[in-house]
């Protein structure tokens, strides 16, 4: 097989492309990761750094936690699928696992839910197994050596196409512990201590591996007998994003939409807004909730949150953004300030939601901008 493949639907943003898959014996190297479990949730020992929790969620389908950040493991007759190996440190540990496990069987394929650097990193610990690695066409671009995406607020703030330290530490520094990453976390990438990377090195110290078979709008994977779809559902937190849908199964898995990494236990927690909602206009989050929405399915995990959620979570999610959107616009329409809706739009039907007191002015604030530069 050829080392890069694109697969692209010709129909509309509904059609589907079926690509039959056989069991994998040789492969284009590139790369791959996975973690998996046997054992319903229970944490398992370790010296140092975030809990690391295997969970079931339907069958064969499991969950890996990192902390609040998670995998899904798909495990078939021919092996493994994995989303999102998450990082090098977690990807090591989850092998070991696999290995512990499953014996016999290693992951065969990685399915990227978005380019971002803290779900994607580490499918490179995988790559004696020679898996494929799927995603959205996006990602190539992302990838490419350009200034990718970036979660929030995180941009190319001098315009050199590096990434830099204050790129990273800017948005931290505005909303710790909402936007951003931690502190320290540029200097724990930049090795060298040069202040700057390119987006090549950014990549590569977080060893991500570009995909091998990328689509356009959605795709049938048949792998070990078992049908997994993956559907754009349009730009949210990222621009490149994948819902993976279990037909059979009736379990769908997102990532960092509807839940961000706020979320624990309740979706009924207020979004971040960071960076006016990820660049991304309002009516495209709305438009992947209601993606979600119209799939056939009882569990929804995700890439945040300690448990599994439901279709009633993700209308909920989708009612307040909405109900923002309006508040928003129609305060505008009325010639009404920024600091004015920050004191009239009380959003009152979501004061018992988790960081509510918290987010509801970053949040009007985010869509104040967001309704200005996509009217």
């Amino acid at each position: 097989m050829s080392a890069t493949r694109r697969w692209r639907s010709s129909l509309s943003t509904k059609g589907i492309l079926a690509l039959k898959i056989q069991p994998i014996r040789t492969f284009s190297a590139l790369l791959v990761g996975a973690m998996l479990l046997l054992a319903p949730a229970a944490a398992l020992p370790q010296r140092f750094g975030p809990a690391r929790t295997f969970v079931q969620v339907k069958g064969d389908l499991w969950r890996a936690g990192n902390g609040n950040w998670w995998s899904l493991i798909y495990v078939t007759p021919d092996g493994i699928l994995l989303v999102d190996p998450i990082s090098p440190d977690f990807a090591t540990w989850v092998k070991d696992q696999l290995a512990t496990r499953f014996p016999g069987k290693v992951v065969r394929y990685i399915v990227y839910s978005h380019s971002h650097w803290d779900h994607v990193g580490g499918a490179g610990v995988f790559a004696d197994s020679h898996p494929h690695i799927v995603g959205q066409e996006r990602i190539l671009k992302n990838m490419d050596g350009r200034y990718p995406h970036m979660p929030g607020n995180m941009i190319d703030l001098n315009h050199n196409g590096t990434i830099e330290s204050e790129d990273i530490a800017i948005p931290t520094l505005e909303h710790p512990g909402i936007c951003g990453m931690g502190r320290g976390y540029f200097e724990s990438i930049d090795r060298d201590h040069t202040g700057h990377l390119t987006p090549a090195q950014w990549w590569a110290a977080q060893g991500v591996v570009p995909p091998d078979i990328v689509y356009s709008d959605r795709m049938t994977l048949v792998f070990g007998g078992r049908t997994i779809e993956l559907i754009f559902p349009g730009l949210n937190h990222a621009d490149d994003g994948t819902v993976v849908y279990f037909p059979v199964e009736r379990v769908v898995f997102s990532v960092d939409f509807p839940a961000d990494a706020l979320v624990t236990t309740s979706m009924r927690s207020l979004p971040s807004g960071c960076g006016m909602f990820d660049r991304h206009p309002l009516a495209e989050w709305i438009k992947s909730y209601r993606t979600i929405e119209g799939l056939d399915f009882d569990i929804l995990a995700q890439g945040h949150g300690a448990v599994s959620f439901t279709k009633a979570d993700v209308s909920e999610g989708r009612h307040y953004l909405e109900d923002l959107r309006d508040g928003v616009a129609q305060g505008m329409a009325q010639g009404k300030s920024l600091a004015e809706l920050k004191k009239t739009l009380l959003l009152e039907k979501y004061k018992d939601w988790a960081y509510f007191d918290m987010l509801r002015e970053v949040d009007i604030e985010a869509a104040y901008l967001n309704l200005e530069t996509y009217p």
